[in-house]
């Protein structure tokens, strides 16, 4: 909610959001919340899921209006732009209006920590098992 105020958007919480969605992201990494993203879809809707589970599996209620509504779950991924979009902005357009929106101050909510990175192997370790809870970890290159 803090960082959803420091952005400019309203914050709901799952559990009182409201119905009836065309699109909802969804990025909890549960099946709780992937289930609740479906609950949420008006008929023909779509949840995009930018989760990543790893190995562990995935267990949704795919009854109900699932099939009936026609609802859609699709994957995103981040590391390439999908192929109907490449051509619409090169790889330099995408950087450049990268590191614009990286200067904007309101981002600078996104990040919960910061450590060197002589310290990234004890860190990686850390967020991964969840002691170290993280949005957005920066690491950083000094020398201290």
């Amino acid at each position: 909610a803090g960082v959803a105020e420091a952005l400019g958007v309203d914050f709901v919480s799952p559990q009182r959001a409201s119905g009836g969605r065309d699109v909802v992201f969804h990025a909890s990494a549960t099946a709780a919340g992937l289930q609740r993203s479906l609950e949420l879809l008006r008929p023909e809707g779509t949840v995009v899921e930018l989760s990543w589970y790893g190995d562990r599996p995935v267990e949704l209620s795919l009854g109900g209006v699932f099939h009936s509504g026609r609802l859609t779950v699709r994957g995103s991924q981040v590391g390439m732009v999908a192929p109907a979009r490449r051509g619409s902005r090169s790889y330099a357009d995408r950087l450049a209006l990268a590191l614009d929106l990286l200067a904007d101050p309101v981002f600078d909510a996104l990040i919960t920590g910061t450590s060197r990175f002589a310290e990234l192997p004890d860190v990686l370790g850390r967020l991964t098992s969840g002691e170290l809870p993280a949005l957005c970890h920066l690491i950083t290159y000094d020398e201290e």
